[in-house]
């Protein structure tokens, strides 16, 4: 047994004994560069919203979530 501790050893710190490892940072896409400034200004605050660091989103009412999904529908049908 050349590795068994001996009483002379001193006890593991608390970093070496927590079980679960540190979350990995989330990878945050760049913001193009031809976005005017405010627009990527609420674009890199939405993703710190999104990752939890600051922060909730508010909830989004019905009329206005199917307004904004119609208006999608149509610039889609548009781009094609």
């Amino acid at each position: 047994m050349a590795n068994a501790p001996t009483p002379a050893d001193p006890p593991p710190c608390y970093i070496a004994t927590r079980a679960v490892p540190a979350p990995r940072p989330r990878y945050d896409p760049p913001i193009s560069d031809h976005l005017p400034d405010a627009v990527r200004h609420v674009m890199a605050w939405q993703a710190h919203v999104d990752a939890g660091r600051i922060g909730t989103r508010m909830p989004v009412s019905p009329e206005i979530a199917a307004n904004r999904d119609r208006w999608t529908a149509l610039a889609w049908t548009m781009r094609k």
